[in-house]
């Protein structure tokens, strides 16, 4: 009940009680209304212009012994695939079917968008040539810029149409495109996923990111129609729909300001700096088209409320988390928040948008879990668990959500040599009646029903509906089939061991698995499960990758923006780029770098499905890492890469040619 329909209701009780008519009103006993109960608040609060933003905030940067938070990373099942059968093609590989995913690589069925600078992971299995030593692509710009291909599938090739300069000292960091429409986000910062530079608030300050759409109706003509800019850095971003949601964070460049004072000086300089402080001091800049935009307020910023029960004492850390979401036909800011709180990772699903921390700096250690509507930003609900969540490649499949849970694996390093790790699968709710969040399920604490044997450590991690997958690995690769159905109880219902294992797994059909990794000779394989029977899952059989070699790896493994998977009625085709090397014919330092074509033939009956090889087109040498990519579009291929862009036909992928030639 509102404070008003309160005061009204009492009102008329009095009014009735005293124009009853007759005095025996007075016999009759007293109606007490009791007061409405306050609002429940969870671990996460925020408030309107009370000053309790920049009081919280200050907190942070005026405690001794302040150290470094772990502030990084991106969190963020699979995409949705067109069927080859009917002349579809494929889409980037994304975490979830309807979220679509940034990436330097776009196609809509005609334009293909090729953005001209990498951001992807800076992982590297194996050495490969230097980047010095790749040959100029032929009339490049020096300058940026983004090209944009009109396709001509009956043919197999692409004419480029037009460049759309970029500004120097920036960086694209992916792209979305619509029929009609193309967004850029680009950014003044890169550093890659690892560093030192991304555990630190140093890393996000001075820097700029920004999302522009163009109007590409006539990909000759691309228009300029928006633009948004943002201080600070990307660390993600989703589009559902006709919105793109962007997650930035920044660190307040504010002279003098000492990120962890160590001494009663400093403490008291910083106390000084930030009594001047305003939330302009603080707050990223926010740009449209031009225009300044304050959507933001410190004290609308989530941040703990300190008599929490899991409010427990954390290392100080001065940047805020922002997340905003724009209309992509006109630009519009639609919606906006932020955090001041630490965040590891971030994961968007079709309802929430989840906020990991890894608590590092406690002795048990654990991994923070905050739940926010994705559409509304609005505060769920938190929860601690044990073990760590961190993101980052195939970390980020460790974490989904499904009919209104969440489900997430955490690893605890123990410290025993003789058993090193403890995997743990948590499904946790959003209470019904509060802004909390309870822990259904976990699966990993019982000895007798433990994720992986002794000292192996986990790899492959996927959820599809009510069932997950992993796979463990030491010397063998352990598959475990785990049954969801009954979130209070999350069970192992099947496993199977094969040698080598998956980086990567991939639901074919709900009879069908497939498994990207290394095989027992450490050269890049592919897996077929039969899991019709998930108490017994059985192997349909391995192919693997640069046999001809000694080494060999995919970005796949890492990168699934590098994995393309289109599947068709009777057939899915799929593509693995891959580099291997060796001693050849008595020649040392061999080193090849390919993109592998396969199809899943007679998927309809599982006991039947098999992996077959298709072809393979060879590359520029050093040339595969985690920014290749491969577009499929009914019988045509074309393979982008640091140094090539060629294009042919999927029947024929050693007579691809390069479209920059013609």
């Amino acid at each position: 009940m509102s404070i008003r329909s309160f005061f009204f209701s009492n009102i008329a009780f009095v009014l009735l009680g005293s124009c009853g008519g007759g005095g025996s009103s007075s016999s009759e006993p007293l109606l007490v209304v009791e007061p409405p109960e306050p609002d429940q608040t969870g671990l996460w609060i925020r408030s309107d212009n009370d000053g309790e933003g920049l009081v919280s905030y200050a907190a942070k940067l005026t405690q001794i012994g302040a150290i470094r938070s772990a502030t990084g990373g991106a969190v963020l099942e699979a995409a949705p695939v067109a069927d080859a059968s009917s002349g579809g093609f494929s889409s980037t590989y994304t975490l979830e079917a309807n979220l679509d995913e940034y990436d330097i690589v776009k196609y809509n069925g005609s334009t293909l968008a090729i953005a001209p600078t990498r951001s992807g992971c800076c992982f590297i299995a194996e050495p490969l040539a230097d980047t010095d030593s790749l040959p100029p692509i032929p009339g490049e710009s020096p300058l940026p810029q983004i090209e944009l291909f009109l396709t001509d599938p009956t043919s197999g090739t692409a004419s480029l149409q037009s460049v759309i300069d970029l500004d120097e000292g920036v960086n694209a960091e992916g792209m979305y495109l619509s029929e009609t429409g193309l967004q850029v986000l680009l950014s003044t910062a890169w550093w890659g996923v690892y560093g030192d530079r991304f555990m630190t608030p140093d890393g996000w300050l001075d820097e700029q990111v920004s999302l522009k759409s163009f109007d590409v109706t006539d990909p000759e003509n691309p228009t300029l129609t928006s633009e948004l800019s943002i201080e600070g850095a990307l660390v993600t971003s989703r589009r559902t729909g006709d919105e793109i949601h962007i997650i930035s964070r920044h660190a307040p460049n504010i002279e003098g300001l000492i990120a962890y004072p160590q001494t009663d000086e400093e403490v008291a300089n910083n106390e000084a700096i930030l009594a001047e402080a305003s939330d302009e001091d603080i707050l990223p800049e926010i740009r449209i088209d031009g225009e300044l935009a304050s959507p933001l307020t410190l004290d609308g910023c989530y941040r703990l409320d300190p008599e929490h029960p899991l409010a427990l004492p954390a290392p100080g850390d001065s940047t805020i988390t922002t997340m905003l979401t724009v209309s992509e036909s006109s630009g519009e800011l639609l919606r906006s928040a932020c955090t001041s709180e630490p965040v590891t990772g971030i994961y968007m699903g079709e309802t929430y948008i989840a906020f990991t921390h890894v608590r590092w700096d406690l002795e048990e250690g654990g991994t923070m879990v905050h739940l926010l509507d994705r559409d509304s930003f609005d505060y769920i609900g938190s929860e601690k668990v044990e073990g760590d969540l961190y993101s980052g490649g195939n970390a980020d499949f460790r974490i989904s959500e499904s009919s209104g849970a969440l489900r997430l694996v955490t690893t605890q390093w123990t410290g025993d040599p003789e058993d090193s790790f403890r995997h743990r699968l948590y499904v946790v709710r959003p209470e019904a009646n509060a802004p909390e969040l309870e822990v259904l399920g976990v699966l990993g604490d019982d000895p007798e029903a433990r994720i992986g044997k002794p000292n192996e450590d986990l790899y492959g991690v996927r959820f599809m509906g009510d069932r997950a997958y992993m796979v463990t690995f030491e010397r063998i690769d352990p598959l475990y089939v785990i049954d969801l159905s009954i979130p209070s109880a999350p069970a192992i219902v099947g496993e199977l061991e094969v040698p080598g294992f998956s980086d990567l797994l991939h639901e074919v059909s709900d009879d069908l698995l497939l498994g990207l990794g290394l095989s027992e000779r450490r050269v890049p394989k592919l897996e077929l499960y039969n899991i019709s029977d998930v108490s017994r899952p059985i192997s349909q059989g391995f192919i693997e990758l640069g046999t001809d070699l000694d080494w060999g790896y995919s970005p796949a493994q890492y990168n699934r923006y590098a994995f393309t998977y289109l599947a068709g009625d009777a057939v899915d085709r799929l593509t693995v780029p891959y580099a291997a090397g060796g001693i050849e014919d008595g020649l040392c330092c061999i080193h090849v770098d390919r993109v592998a074509l396969f199809e899943i033939r007679d998927k309809a009956s599982p006991a039947e499905a098999v992996i077959a090889a298709v072809g393979e087109v060879t590359l520029t040498p050093g040339s595969v890492d985690g920014d290749t990519r491969v577009v499929l579009d009914s019988e045509a291929l074309y393979v982008i890469s640091r140094a090539d862009l060629l294009g042919g036909f999927w029947s024929n992928p050693e007579a691809v040619r390069s479209l920059r030639d013609e």
